[in-house]
């Protein structure tokens, strides 16, 4: 039950953080006489023409409920007139928005940090007990960590126990093939007891004594021996720092278009975080068919089929690129893309 609280209240949160970064333009609650209750100035409209507060407020119990029904579905109406626009016409969608288009849309940031929390929200819900015992199993705090280098220790005195065995004189060919094996398990005993420390180290900050290239490539390592704990790193730091996909992902962006004076950092910008939320939110939706059971091969390849078809509507749509254009340089967007998301999960699973 903890679980489903604790995701509904990332959901909620997600919302409100987006709720507070959209701008209230577009939006009235009925128009005001009087006093503006914020700045003092005449009202005489929807809203204070001199500090923008809505003429209406709401002074009941029941508005708290109404404000918090505003925040989680969080854009109004304006939700359902730009997801099917992200959804099929993204690049469209995008452009409107940058060219000045926006009191009709979600803004991207808002949508982004909604997209974020409810992914963490629906990936809380269905994988909380693999990450539970993901913990249990694998998260160490000091005493672990002393705990591991005493297994070390011993793997270490049983390994050279064996090699003495296998020393000694008069050995049969049966015993000696025993001993073989033995020595060949506890060697791979020992490897594995070697990779969860430095899962660890990398994980607590010991390896970045070593240099960035040294914590990076244990971090990798340690991935790939134990994908259960780097799946719990990811699920527990990727919504805190989404927001570094976006930094990531803007300089190879600006690598398509170099020295263009046509299209801005900013640009960029509003098309990487439309592109990131639907992403997040098409992730979201695979998580609820996986948890419902409703998935195959087909639906799988159709999921992904649909992602590459939204980069590249998005991409030949917002930057107004020819077909030829367009296509000439999907295979780059698509390799920076994985790119991307390669540093942003080497940095998720780095962090402690």
């Amino acid at each position: 039950m903890t679980g489903e609280l604790d995701a509904a209240g990332d959901a909620i949160t997600g919302a409100m953080l987006a709720r507070a970064v959209e701008a209230g333009h577009g939006e009235s609650h009925g128009a005001g006489h009087g006093a503006c209750l914020n700045c003092g100035a005449a009202v005489s409209d929807n809203y204070c023409a001199h500090c923008g507060q809505a003429a209406h407020i709401h002074r009941s119990f029941a508005a708290i409920g109404h404000d918090l029904a505003h925040g989680v579905l969080h854009f109004e109406g304006k939700i359902w007139t730009t997801l099917p626009e992200l959804a099929i016409r993204p690049g469209t969608l995008t452009r409107r928005y940058i060219h000045g288009e926006r009191a009709k849309f979600v803004s991207p940031f808002a949508l982004f940090l909604f997209s974020a929390f409810l992914m963490y929200a629906i990936f809380s819900l269905t994988s909380h007990s693999g990450t539970t015992a993901a913990v249990n199993g694998v998260k160490m705090d000091a005493g672990a960590q002393a705990e591991l280098r005493k297994e070390q220790d011993k793997a270490d005195a049983h390994i050279r126990e064996i090699e003495a065995k296998l020393k000694a004189p008069g050995l049969s060919a049966a015993r000696r093939e025993a001993l073989t094996e033995n020595l060949t398990d506890a060697r791979a005993e020992r490897k594995a007891l070697t990779l969860a420390g430095d899962l660890t180290d990398s994980l607590v900050g010991e390896g970045m004594n070593g240099g960035i290239a040294k914590t990076v490539g244990k971090a990798v390592s340690a991935a790939a021996e134990n994908p259960e704990f780097a799946y719990y790193k990811l699920k527990a730091n990727a919504y805190k720092f989404s927001w570094a996909l976006i930094l990531i992902s803007l300089p190879f962006l600006w690598l398509l278009f170099p020295f263009s004076r046509r299209y801005k950092m900013y640009d960029h910008a509003i098309y990487v975080t439309y592109s990131i939320a639907f992403m997040s939110l098409l992730f979201s939706f695979s998580m609820l068919l996986t948890a419902v059971h409703v998935t195959s091969g087909l639906v799988t390849l159709g999921l992904l089929l649909f992602a590459a078809w939204h980069m590249y509507r998005q991409f030949k749509d917002a930057y107004a690129l020819s077909r030829t254009g367009a296509m000439l340089r999907l295979p780059l967007l698509y390799g920076f893309a994985c790119v991307s998301l390669s540093l942003f999960f080497t940095f998720l699973v780095m962090m402690g």
